[in-house]
């Protein structure tokens, strides 16, 4: 894949052409005084935020302040030309020579024409693989390994592993073991969670096998009773017939109670006797020296007569009230013996048989356990699995740590061929550094199945970070693993703490590979860098590789001469 052209609808856009093979360089010239102004802001980085929309990128709210704009990219790979058309309103659809896609659609029709990727293979796609052609942002300048902003480690490690021709399924297959191992890590987490405990009715574990065969003796028990229970259809009636019953019982000894107690009253009343008679009376009153005359003497027996007439009236009455008290206490006696009897005979039937109330409670009380043993059940299982999965894991983990090992030995050749490469790059910067990228395998529990490192002496410097990045991009590029790419696209921050012979040499570089191998390097480039750089060329070099290499001239000027040709203010990275 090479590119051709960046256009717009709209005349006061700078179409950008690209030089089909060699170096391309867009300037951004400073034409004013005031020190307010810099080269930012003219469209060098928007260029490539644009090329990256025409080539599907996701959606940039920023793009619709343009409005009504299309823009369009003609490219081709190998002798294929292709031209794409997407509008700033509606970015959900891409055309694509003539005929309109999704971006889904279209990203994976250009992922099979450039790319290798076997299927499954998660997290590497055309969208995830061009920005290591095309650095984009701020982000994509921090470090060689580094593309996308906040990618996912996982994504960055397969992304280079695949452009450097390693095998990604022995990352997944680690990646994968790593997620069961966290998924085990919760798990455990979850079977000591007091709260989770307590659901299953576990506080203690030392006592789970005991109360898993409490509850299925307890079990049993209730599944005996309910196939042993008859249920009784009038069991509610005679319930309520047993109960009235019961009352009328109570009411009824009350009764006979209070019977009893007056019978026994009136038998102590008639034990009753005069305290005197006449005759000790009259006694009385002689032993005093009294004579009483024979009219007292006949009062007092006129007056014992009517007392003994007045008792016996009184013993009559209560013989009487006695005979009426034990013949309502005999009857009342009868009732009793009668009710119960009949008391006796229903609740005998109830303890029989059952209310379908009962059998609905013993059926809810059998499910409730068997619910609980459930649970018990289950957080033994839990515990189990958790107990495997360890063992498992770690077979697994030592297994594919062997794997991996065998396999660096089986790609050593391809491997060193990376590590000439690099260092056949860095070596044009740097005679006197060692380098070279360096692919470990990584053993540790996590992730990460290779640690790969890109290395140059001494590289904690931003210039030799750049230079770094510089040589590790040209080692993607023309390694040729799994990708079918010709270009390379640098904005000015590559430049930015290199010195002027670094510039020099990247210069020499990518003019003499684009020479050998028909590459395309495009890179954007500051006034200032461009005037740096006489000092370390010939005139005919600078013509050659730097002047005569300029297709796009941006200034800050005036917004007619800024890329897009008029003043608006994006915040698209």
């Amino acid at each position: 894949m090479r590119l051709i052209e960046l256009r717009a609808n709209k005349k006061s856009f700078h179409t950008v052409t690209f030089n089909q093979n060699g170096i391309t360089v867009i300037a951004a010239i400073k034409e004013t005084e005031d020190q307010k102004k810099t080269y930012n802001s003219v469209g060098k980085s928007l260029t490539i935020a644009l090329i990256h929309f025409c080539l599907g990128s996701n959606s940039n709210k920023e793009f619709l302040k343009l409005e009504d704009w299309i823009f369009t990219l003609d490219f081709k790979i190998g002798s294929e030309e292709f031209t794409s058309i997407r509008s700033t309103i509606n970015q959900k659809e891409i055309e694509l020579n003539g005929e309109k896609y999704t971006l889904k659609e279209f990203n994976k029709i250009l992922e099979d024409k450039l790319f290798r990727i076997k299927e499954n293979t998660k997290y590497v796609t055309f969208r995830s693989l061009m920005p290591r052609f095309i650095r984009y942002g701020e982000d994509g300048y921090i470090s060689n390994d580094r593309y996308i902003k906040k990618e996912n480690p996982l994504a960055t490690l397969l992304n280079n592993a695949f452009l450097l021709g390693l095998d990604t399924d022995l990352i997944l297959k680690k990646a994968d073991l790593r997620e069961k191992e966290l998924n085990i890590s919760k798990l455990k987490a979850q079977l000591n969670n007091p709260e989770f405990k307590a659901i299953f009715g576990t506080e203690n574990k030392k006592d789970l096998e005991i109360k898993i065969v409490e509850l299925e003796t307890l079990i049993n028990r209730y599944k005996k009773s309910i196939e042993e229970f008859v249920i009784a259809e009038d069991y509610n009636s005679i319930r309520k017939e047993a109960d009235k019953i019961s009352y009328d019982l109570k009411n009824l000894k009350n009764k006979a109670s209070k019977l009893q107690i007056a019978i026994s009253n009136i038998d102590k009343s008639l034990e009753i006797q005069p305290d005197i008679s006449k005759e000790q009376i009259i006694q009385l009153y002689e032993n005093a020296k009294f004579e009483l005359g024979e009219m007292v003497i006949k009062k007092l027996a006129e007056l014992e007569q009517f007392n003994s007439q007045i008792l016996d009236n009184r013993k009559r009455k209560l013989i009487q009230e006695k005979r009426d008290f034990e013949f309502q206490l005999l009857e009342i006696s009868k009732t009793i013996s009668e009710l119960g009897s009949q008391e006796d005979e229903k609740l005998q039937y109830l303890n029989s048989t059952g209310a379908l109330d009962d059998y609905t409670k013993l059926n809810q009380a059998l499910s409730d356990n068997e619910k609980k043993l459930h649970s018990l059940l289950q957080y033994k299982k839990l515990e189990s699995d958790y107990k495997l999965f360890v063992e498992e894991n770690k077979k697994d983990f030592t297994n594919e740590n062997i794997i991996t090992a065998k396999y660096i030995e089986q790609v050593d050749d391809l491997i060193k061929e990376n590590i000439i490469l690099f260092k056949y790059f860095v070596e044009k910067f740097y005679s006197e550094k060692n380098s070279g990228i360096t692919i470990l395998n990584n053993e540790g529990k996590n992730a990460t199945r290779f640690d790969i490192k890109a290395k140059i002496q001494d590289d904690a410097g931003n210039a030799v970070k750049e230079v770094k990045i510089f040589c590790y991009d040209w080692t993607i590029l023309k390694g040729k693993h799994n990708h079918n790419v010709n270009f390379l696209f640098h904005d000015s921050k590559i430049t930015g703490d290199m010195d002027t012979r670094q510039v020099k040499t990247m210069f020499e570089v990518a003019h003499n590979e684009c020479k050998l191998n028909d590459f395309q390097y495009i890179i954007s480039l500051n006034q200032s860098v461009i005037e740096s750089l006489k000092s370390e060329m010939t005139s005919e070099e600078h013509k050659e590789l730097v002047t005569d290499r300029i297709k796009l001239t941006l200034s800050d000027k005036s917004p007619e001469e800024k890329l897009l040709g008029i003043q608006i203010d994006l915040n698209y990275e």
